[in-house]
């Protein structure tokens, strides 16, 4: 399987992907794996996968498991 170039970003340890196409592509890869993962473990409960991209301030591109949502709250929460 091929997998999508990246790198550590300076921000923390997360792989950065150089741009959003990059991020995208390595998502629906993640996704996929992790939906197989899945399959072979029912019954289990829900599995933890990424479901989004973000750029961080350092202009790179990272996967993430936290929701729009959850981001948003966490950041009108923050921000007061």
């Amino acid at each position: 399987m091929k997998t999508v170039c990246f790198h550590i970003c300076e921000c923390s340890d997360k792989r950065a992907f150089p741009d959003k196409r990059s991020a995208e592509k390595a998502l629906g890869r993640a996704q996929a794996k992790r939906d197989r993962q899945a399959q072979g473990i029912r019954g289990r409960g829900p599995i933890n996968r990424e479901n989004r991209i973000y750029e961080c301030d350092f202009g790179s591109w990272h996967l993430t498991k936290q929701s729009r949502r959850s981001y948003e709250d966490y950041a009108a929460n923050y921000a007061a």
